[in-house]
Formats: structure tokens, sequence, C-alpha cells
């Protein structure tokens, strides 16, 4: 993960007050997200048993969106395959010379696969420069296009479209891409990561005001309009924590001074299923540039 957000990119003075909303409206946050869970499908079942190829936009949001799936599907003797797209150089804080950042977070991505039950051999990378895959979107697609002919999974995990990140939406695109060039007729399903720093208020990613409409009717839409599919994650959290621990340059607290993730991502993590949706199942609140 690479913090380009919109707060980011309209200057650090947004930032605090934007974490002060952020804590304030975790309790709501959390509350809204599991009255969707209780309108969803427990898929454990059949999520584990299917191979799968993760695409992650940056390393990290394969643990942060996929890490109990990939546990169970690997307690199962399942095969998953991961491809990190981006070579994560612009993580902050830049304490490192790129090229050494980028080491960094390959040894991190693998240490953490370890510990999720992954080979070294089932970690990918295709090295798309970090902040821009926007850029090489065609690239990207026609690479993960070699991997779906090569790997054949019956199921891809793709971030959501509407993740508000400009790498996780350029990601989204180029796997969609994937899918129409291959014939893929798998299952593709769709997990979040920042999602869930902007989830039930999506809304020009925080550029509008918190109106009444968009504080007390959105989060109702978002509840009933889509059905989320779940993964039960009991018994797998703190295994999901010691993998995600393994990125120590993104973590709180690392030797490394790694950054503070955001709470309400964070908090997604604790909660008692893994929350999937079918592709394209919330296209409608995809962002549009200058958003």
């Amino acid at each position: 993960m690479s913090r380009v957000t919109a707060a980011a990119r309209r200057g650090t003075a947004a930032v605090r007050p934007a974490a002060l909303r952020e804590g304030a409206l975790l309790p709501a946050r959390t509350a809204y997200r599991r009255a969707w869970m209780r309108r969803g499908r427990d898929i454990t079942r059949a999520m584990t048993r299917a191979s799968c190829l993760v695409v992650a936009p940056h390393p990290d949001d394969e643990t942060l969106g996929c890490g109990v799936s990939i546990m169970r599907k690997r307690e199962a003797g399942t095969q998953v395959t991961v491809v990190i797209v981006s070579d994560g150089a612009a993580a902050e804080p830049a304490y490192l010379p790129p090229a050494e950042l980028i080491a960094l977070r390959k040894e991190e991505a693998r240490r953490a696969g370890t510990r999720l039950g992954l080979r070294a051999a089932d970690i990918r990378f295709l090295d798309v420069p970090d902040t821009l895959v926007g850029e090489h979107v065609e690239e990207v697609a026609e690479r993960l296009a070699e991997l779906i002919k090569e790997l054949e999974p019956e199921q891809l995990l793709i971030p959501t479209s509407c993740e508000g990140h400009p790498d996780h939406d350029a990601t989204n695109a180029a796997a969609v891409e994937a899918v129409k060039r291959t014939g893929f007729s798998g299952q593709v399903l769709e997990y979040g990561v920042w999602l869930w720093t902007h989830w039930p208020w999506t809304r020009g990613y925080g550029t509008e005001g918190y109106t009444p409409r968009r504080m007390l009717r959105d989060p109702m839409d978002r509840i009933r309009e889509v059905r989320p599919l779940l993964v039960g994650a009991k018994g797998y959290r703190s295994r999901q924590a010691y993998a995600l621990a393994a990125h120590s340059s993104q973590v709180s607290g690392s030797r490394a001074g790694g950054a503070t993730l955001p709470r309400s991502l964070l908090a997604a993590t604790r909660s008692p299923f893994e929350l999937y949706l079918e592709s394209g199942a919330l296209s409608h609140l995809n962002f549009t540039p200058g958003d």
C-alpha cells in the first residue's frame, strides 16, 4: 500500500482534520459494516476450495484484503498465487533510496507470504512504478492475462473498482481487461482496502461536504444495494496481524519507523468476516478524475 490519498494530493494541511474526522466516524462506520455483514452470504467453504490468483496493487494489500482467505486456502492445500503490481517505491515514510525500499518491500512481502502459508514461488512481482499504475494499465493487463493463461486459476481476487486510490483503481481496470482478453470464465471477486476509509459515505472521496443526505441516507443505500460475500475470520485474525507485521516498513512502531495505517482500514481486519463483492458490484461509486 502506498499512501497517495486525496488528502495527500490536496496538501498535508488536510491530513490532521481528516484523521480527527476518521476517529469520530469510526464507531458509526463499524456499526454500518456489521449491519452490512448481516445481509451477507457466507462463502467460506467455496472460497477455501477455489484455486486463485490474488492481484495486489502494492506489497501488503494482499495481507490486508485477502489474508484470511489465503490462509484458509493454503491450509486446505489449495493453490494460491499472489501478483504484486507496483514496486512499492513511493511508500511513506520514504526513509530509504527507492532501489533499497523496493528490495525491502519485496523481502517483507515474501516474509508475510510465508506467514500466510505461501511459498516464495507463489509471489510474483510486476515492478510497475509505484503511484503510476494508471499509466501502465495496458501493460499490466497483458501481464495479468499471461498469468491467467499460465496458472489457470479458478478464481481472481482483485481490489474494488471504487477504492479511491489511483493505483488500486487502475489495478482493478487492468484485471478486468485481462479477464476480457483471456475469456476467463472463473469467479472474479473484489476485496476492499482503501474502500474502508470512505465507505459508507463514498462520495467524492471526502471532497463533498457531510450533508444530511450523505450522513444518513447514503449509508442505508450502501447496506441495501449489494449483498456482500463473507469468509469466516474467526481464529485467523491474529495470524493475519502477524503477517501484516512482516511489512515492517508500513506498520507503525516498526524498527524502520513505519507509517500508521488508517484506523478505519485496520478496523476491517478485526471484524468476524473478510468481505468480498462480485466484480463491478460497486462500480456506480467509481471515482472520476479530479475526485
